[in-house]
């Protein structure tokens, strides 16, 4: 009986021990989660600050952000505003000089062809002193016949009794006399006589040419152009070949045919480079806006 009681008081004993361990532990357990959550609850506290004064900082850089895009708008549009007044203040004046550039091309075009023009007719000139030193040693040659003080005389008014022409000379100078005096149809009749009766004259290329300057002063220039043709391909060794192929060219240019004048210039430069006529073609060349190559320089514009 005794060994049953001691046996029940130990086992009691054995189980309050158990309850009272079991509940100190369970303590232990709640204060370590009340450690816990208080810990938790600081740790919540000091992210939600540092949160706080996260979004603070990233919304001053956005504003400071939006503030700088701002200022560099203003800044970029204040730099074009002042760019732009300033290329037109620079421009302006350029626009202006280019305006004066283009006239005084224009006006140097307008001279150029001026100086072209006056250099024909001084090959003209030219050409006319020459045919009157021609003139004066045929009038020095012994047998010469001078023409009449009072006009012309022609081949076929002044014949002998025979039938026979005059003398070269004779109907030359009077054809001569008759264009310088400004009877222009009696020296084309003249140098045509001329012509008619003395072909193989060494004075027949100057003849032609002549009949090609009188058709030419006169505006025909499509009978001048076949005139100087006459004496580029009758008489390519005359001494006014060179002048045939540039008047051919100017009578040309003259009747708005500029390629075709174009060629007889080029053709010119080519067959006699070193003469003052090449020189004259040139010029031309440059007045109308070509090259003197084969192909057309590029207009000015």
């Amino acid at each position: 009986m005794r060994y049953k009681h001691s046996f029940l008081i130990a086992t009691l004993l054995l189980t309050a021990g158990r309850g009272f361990a079991a509940s100190k532990e369970m303590q232990e357990l709640q204060r370590d989660v009340a450690q816990l959550q208080d810990q938790m609850r600081t740790l919540q506290s000091g992210f939600d600050t540092k949160m706080a004064a996260l979004q603070v900082l990233v919304q001053n850089a956005l504003d400071a952000a939006n503030k700088a895009n701002t200022t560099v708008n203003v800044l970029s549009s204040s730099v074009n505003d002042s760019v732009d007044r300033a290329l037109k203040e620079r421009l302006t004046p350029i626009s202006g000089v280019t305006a004066k550039v283009d006239n005084i091309g224009n006006d140097v075009s307008d001279v150029r062809n001026s100086m072209a023009d006056l250099t024909a007719q001084m090959n003209k000139l030219q050409s006319q002193i020459s045919d009157i030193n021609n003139a004066v040693k045929l009038c020095q040659s012994p047998g010469a016949a001078l023409p009449p003080p009072g006009g012309s005389t022609t081949p076929g008014v002044a014949s002998s009794a025979g039938g026979s022409p005059p003398p070269a000379e004779t109907i030359f100078n009077n054809a001569y006399r008759d264009e310088t005096g400004g009877k222009l149809d009696l020296a084309l009749s003249g140098y045509t006589d001329f012509l008619k009766f003395y072909p193989q004259d060494p004075n027949a290329g100057t003849a032609q040419f002549r009949i090609g300057e009188i058709h030419y002063t006169q505006g025909h220039m499509d009978e001048a152009v076949k005139d100087f043709d006459a004496v580029i391909e009758r008489f390519p060794n005359s001494q006014n070949t060179p002048d045939a192929y540039f008047m051919k060219g100017m009578a040309l240019k003259q009747s708005n045919h500029k390629e075709a004048a174009a060629t007889d210039f080029r053709a010119l430069i080519a067959k006699f480079p070193s003469s003052p006529q090449a020189r004259q073609a040139k010029d031309q060349l440059t007045a109308m806006g070509y090259s003197a190559s084969a192909s057309p320089a590029r207009r000015r514009k």
